[in-house]
């Protein structure tokens, strides 16, 4: 567990970062890609999450840099719960966190609590999917269709069966919560989901969080 001395550096921090498969995403809105990035080129102290191995080891021997998943009580979660997630989830008390990127994940938090949650393939992923049976597959999906009524032509069939579910699950784990996205696709779900809102820090709210209750 970090020492008392790295909590007020914790308590003192400013930057943030959320390291990726292909960017470093910080808090102060830089992005850089990992091919591009320099470890060098920061000697201030920064906060790290990581879903990418290789420079979640990389980063292990730099004094200024400190990776928060030691602070996280995996009890609430679960171990192999990916660390963006776990920080989407403390930054909310009450609601349905559904992070749409590459994979969709959608949480159910009350109280604070994490009470589970499912992944599904994001939607680059299922028209990847689709392609991959057949070249007849490969169409863009219709994110204005009429949910309400049985599509009649292969475009709407297949958005159809991408979208449909994922909502439906949506609408039936909200009820009385508000339903929080985040994520590259967000926007697209936006107008899907009624009542639902836009949290683009999402994470690093949840970073926040997890600093502050190092006091």
């Amino acid at each position: 567990m970090p020492s008392k001395r790295q909590n007020g550096r914790l308590l003192n921090s400013s930057l943030l970062c959320d390291v990726g498969n292909t960017n470093f995403s910080f808090s102060d809105g830089k992005k850089i890609s990992v091919e591009h990035f320099n470890i060098s080129s920061l000697d201030e102290r920064v906060y790290y999450i990581s879903v990418n191995h290789y420079w979640e080891k990389r980063l292990e021997g730099e004094e200024n840099w400190v990776n928060l998943r030691s602070y996280i009580d995996f009890e609430k979660y679960y171990d192999s719960m990916g660390i963006d997630r776990i920080m989407c989830c403390e930054a909310v008390e009450d609601g349905v966190v559904v992070d749409a990127g590459s994979a969709i994940t959608v949480d159910v938090i009350k109280r604070g609590h994490h009470e589970g949650g499912f992944i599904v393939p994001g939607f680059k992923a299922m028209r990847k999917c689709f392609k991959d049976i057949s070249p007849r597959l490969d169409v863009s999906f219709n994110f204005d269709l009429d949910l309400a009524r049985i599509p009649r032509n292969t475009e709407d069939a297949l958005s159809y069966g991408a979208i449909a579910p994922l909502v439906s699950h949506i609408a039936s784990l909200s009820k009385a919560l508000p339903v929080i996205l985040t994520g590259g696709d967000a926007q697209i779900l936006l107008p899907l989901i009624p009542n639902a809102v836009i949290d683009t820090e999402l994470v690093f709210k949840g970073m926040k969080k997890i600093i502050q209750g190092q006091a």
